[in-house]
């Protein structure tokens, strides 16, 4: 984790900034390079596209209490739930959907799709870069 400073004061941009939103959790996500998640997983044969997927499914839950999920079976539906297809595009679709919930929050237009995600995951892989982008705009708009 890091902090940034901006106009004098330090803005937490790792785990546990402070929030300038009423009503939002305090911990926060972790501004992540899209290109890097991609290249990791691709470097980890996948393992780190999963941890990666807990990780913000768990930093959109902990963003805004009425973002509901669970973090491991998210995991579980994109992993062993691949194998019937239907559980891994609705939960790489509903985590779209959270992150547009989680922008609309923050205060930016939920310019996230789910559909887009699904796409880009089953055509190229590319959804963890996708998501990432549209995280790391929460963050930033957050701190």
């Amino acid at each position: 984790m890091f902090d940034e400073v901006r106009h004098g004061a330090v803005v937490g941009v790792g785990a546990y900034a402070l929030s300038p939103r009423a009503g939002l959790a305090t911990p926060s996500g972790e501004l992540r390079r899209p290109a890097a998640v991609w290249l990791l997983g691709l470097a980890t044969l996948g393992l780190y596209w999963l941890l990666w997927y807990y990780r913000a499914n768990r930093e959109l839950r902990d963003f805004d209490p009425e973002i509901k999920v669970r973090p491991a079976l998210a995991v579980l539906a994109v992993s062993v739930g691949a194998i019937v297809v239907i559980p891994a595009v609705a939960s790489l679709y509903n985590t779209g959907c959270r992150i547009a919930q989680a922008q609309r929050r923050a205060g930016l237009h939920g310019s996230v799709s789910g559909l887009t995600g699904v796409g880009l995951g089953l055509a190229l892989g590319l959804t963890p870069c996708y998501y990432q982008a549209h995280l790391n705009q929460v963050w930033v708009a957050r701190n």
